[in-house]
């Protein structure tokens, strides 16, 4: 194994032993707050939000050009991915499931979080496969 698989496992544990305990759900964190001012759930989303905003410079720096910038096509990725998050967040509203909770519970053996997931990745090989490529000609 690569040091880059070794620290994508390391990652992967920390980051779903942490989720499995923590109980963090960003879906449900907003639906709480909405509903009965609840800030509890929130907490996860914050310190998530915070933690992309320190590291995404950082992995600018050290997996970038020198002046921290990447040399792809960034506006066409980044509408991807807006299109994409916001197909997940639609769909995962609709059936009340965050997709970072449902991995967890998919983890523990739960078979509605494990057939969440088989739609989930479903859902992601059509995208990449049939939508980003019709969407990147469009925006190019």
């Amino acid at each position: 194994m690569t040091v880059g698989a070794i620290a994508s496992l390391v990652a992967g544990i920390v980051i779903g032993f942490f989720g499995q305990r923590s109980r963090m759900c960003f879906i449900a964190g907003i639906r709480d707050w909405i509903l009965v001012r609840d800030t509890e759930l929130l907490k996860g989303l914050a310190a998530f939000l915070l933690v992309g905003w320190v590291l995404f410079p950082v992995a600018g720096l050290l997996g970038g050009d020198a002046d921290g910038t990447f040399a792809d096509p960034v506006t066409v990725t980044v509408l991807l991915s807006v299109v994409g998050g916001l197909g997940v967040g639609v769909f995962s509203v609709r059936v009340e499931g965050c997709p970072f909770r449902q991995h967890v519970l998919g983890a523990q053996g739960s078979g509605n979080a494990m057939m969440y997931l088989a739609g989930f990745l479903s859902g992601a090989v059509v995208f990449h496969t049939l939508v980003a490529p019709l969407l990147s000609r469009v925006l190019i």
